[in-house]
């Protein structure tokens, strides 16, 4: 059965009687428009500006959609944009082509109204038009009138007032209008739109009712006002609060959705919005979002590849969706090879990764700049099949949660979207609040990885990525070289001593813990909002920094310890969280066995012997210092772990073999 041009189609969609498809329409006039298309649709009578998303571009592209072919629309959105009218199509299918569109198959159906019949002013009529095919002349032919849609071989309206004179686009299409009268409803009898009521006042979260027309992600864009999309909330970030000039204070939060194309985009949530549905939004649960404003992305903030986003306001809704099958929203992700993360230093847009995690960190923290709080980090090592190991940094409640998951299980395999790169240690990675990392996901290139490590990869050579770049900070930057040193090489003569006022150094090295001395004061009594030292008074502990008294205080460790390798002996500085990580246990438990009875005492003693001639991989920050007038050397340690054996032994091989090779050469 050929397709059917039923006029007045536009019409209706334009009062809103017609909100989804499938609807037939002509297509004429397309021209570029940026990354998308424009051009007209055509019910046989009537016409509109239409508008392609880039879903129906591949269509345009490809040519199945060109000029006279007739389309099926699945799914479109009609919107008032300056006083005119634009159809913008979201998905749609070639019904028929140019030739079929203009042939005997497509009927028009149109309204049976002869004497509202009027003729355009001359100047308006297409002049590719014959005599015949335009309407006779109307006493009102002279009034003001209103053009929509563009292009000279197109179908279009003329409007007076409230009526609309029509054109037909080919004079086939307007003898088959004038063979194929077929009565329409009168306005009385035709459907009324649904109403649009005003977003949900209650302070719950409503569930919404059945199932609704959806748009999917990528079909958004800023001149589609009114759509709904159905999408699982993948993260949540922290709700904060700002106002500026005395205002009241605004509240706003960000979450990221997905849908079941695989799409992300963020959004962000504002006002009363913001504190409404707060406590009530859930991760990993489906929800429609509708009648927001989508706008062009800040890729500065934003870690989700998208290009645009969500602004939800008080107009906006959001509702709890029926349904909460979230199998087929799973994000799509592009995984860049180890081998290959030299490539995205400095990039601004996160990437996703992959790798099988060899080691986890302790955790420790570092305190921010800004507030002197504490941020919790933890470092873990990645590995995949390009036999490359990089270190990645995991930030905040991600160290806290995924950590301990990660120390738990034997080499997982994970995946981590909106990683950012950079060139500490010669490539580094780090995973904040925004990124999403999953343990052993079921995927086929989790498991084809898992595979590869089970039969080669635990007993293959690895190699850092950052070894040899050149972009590596050399031995006088802040990041330090890759390559081992002896502890000899460290202790500088009074001649090589640098400037105190010189940038540090930064080393690595294996060494054996030899001593440490369990008469120092191995802590102090610090303040808890910025780990300043505080002093008792009266019961009360204050803090000289910011001059307030606070009712309780802890402690952080200030040690010292002796370290020797086969060349030299170095006395080095190691603070909270590296000896945390070297005696197992926080300050405030370590000063319960120094200052308790006699029994703690000697559990005290026992305890710094436990980890005397232990072997670990530490890097150090060296750099010289004046104390009464003398300049001396400073070693302090940045992070220690234990030695693993294996990867130490392939590190030697991997060494001998370079060895070999020059002997050879030579």
């Amino acid at each position: 059965m050929g397709s059917q041009l039923q006029a007045g189609t536009i019409q209706q969609i334009r009062d809103g009687v017609i909100t989804e498809g499938p609807v037939y329409l002509q297509v004429s006039a397309l021209q570029p428009l940026g990354k998308k298309h424009k051009g007209v649709y055509s019910d046989g009578t009537d016409s509109i500006e239409a508008v392609f998303a880039s879903t129906v571009n591949q269509l345009i592209e490809s040519g199945k959609i060109s000029n006279d072919c007739v389309v099926k629309l699945i799914s479109f959105t009609c919107n008032l944009v300056n006083d005119s009218h634009k159809l913008i199509s979201t998905e749609c299918e070639v019904e028929s082509a140019p030739d079929a569109g203009t042939s005997e198959q497509a009927s028009v159906k149109t309204e049976p109204e002869e004497s509202n019949k009027a003729s355009p002013s001359k100047e308006n009529v297409p002049s590719n038009l014959k005599v015949e095919d335009r309407a006779s002349s109307s006493p009102r032919a002279n009034k003001k009138v209103k053009v929509e849609g563009t292009g000279s071989n197109t179908p279009y309206a003329v409007r007076r007032d409230s009526e609309c004179v029509k054109t037909p686009a080919h004079p086939r299409i307007a003898s088959l209008a004038a063979s194929s009268r077929t009565p329409q409803p009168s306005p009385s009898e035709q459907p009324t739109p649904a109403p649009v009521g005003p977003p949900m006042e209650s302070p719950g979260l409503s569930m919404g009712s059945g199932k609704k027309a959806v748009l999917p992600i990528a079909a958004l864009n800023p001149y589609n006002m009114n759509w709904t999309v159905k999408a699982r909330l993948v993260k949540k970030g922290p709700k904060r609060s700002f106002s500026k000039g005395g205002t009241q204070s605004t509240s706003v939060f960000s979450i990221e959705l997905i849908d079941e194309q695989g799409t992300q985009i963020e959004a962000s949530v504002w006002r009363d919005l913001a504190d409404r549905y707060y406590d009530l939004l859930e991760e990993s649960k489906v929800y429609y979002v509708s009648k927001g404003k989508v706008k062009p992305a800040n890729k500065t903030y934003s870690s989700v590849r998208n290009d645009y986003q969500l602004h939800l306001d008080s107009g906006s809704e959001i509702e709890e969706c029926p349904d909460q099958d979230t199998s087929k929203m799973q994000a799509k992700l592009s995984i860049v090879p180890i081998d290959q993360l030299s490539l995205c230093i400095g990039k601004k847009a996160g990437i996703d990764m992959m790798g099988v995690v060899t080691s986890v960190g302790q955790l420790g923290s570092v305190k921010r700049k800004s507030d002197n709080s504490e941020l919790s980090r933890r470092d873990i090592t990645l590995l995949d099949q390009s036999q490359k190991t990089v270190t990645m940094t995991l930030w905040g409640e991600t160290a806290q949660e995924k950590g301990p998951l990660l120390e738990a299980q034997d080499c997982p395999v994970i995946t981590v979207t909106a990683c950012r790169v950079s060139d500490y240690n010669g490539v580094s990675v780090s995973a904040g609040q925004r990124s999403d990392i999953q343990i052993n996901p079921d995927t086929p290139e989790a498991q084809a990885l898992r595979q590869w490590y089970e039969s080669e990869g635990r007993t293959a050579p690895t190699h850092h990525v950052g070894e040899g770049l050149a972009n590596a900070r050399g031995s006088s930057g802040g990041g330090g070289s890759q390559e081992r040193v002896t502890l000899k090489q460290l202790v500088k003569s009074p001649a090589d001593m640098p400037s105190p006022e010189a940038k540090p150094e930064y080393h690595n090295a294996i060494c054996t813990v030899a001593n440490i001395d369990p008469q120092q004061s191995m802590y102090y009594q610090a303040c808890p909002d910025n780990n300043r030292k505080v002093v008792e008074q009266n019961g009360q502990w204050y803090c000289e920094y910011d001059g307030k008294t606070y009712p309780s205080m802890v402690r952080r460790y200030v040690t010292t310890f002796r370290c020797t390798d086969n060349t030299a002996e170095l006395t080095l500085n190691a603070f909270n969280e590296q000896v945390e990580g070297l005696l197992g246990m926080s300050a405030d438990d370590l000063a319960m066995l120094k200052e308790g009875n006699p029994e703690k005492q000697q559990q005290y003693q026992t305890l710094l012997k436990k980890v005397q001639w232990q072997d670990y991989v530490v890097r150090l920050q060296t750099r010289s210092r004046e104390y009464e007038g003398q300049v001396r050397m400073r070693y302090t340690v940045q992070s220690m772990k234990p030695v693993e054996f294996i990867t130490e032994s392939r590190r030697m091989i991997e060494q001998l073999t370079k060895l070999c090779v020059k002997a050879e050469a030579a």
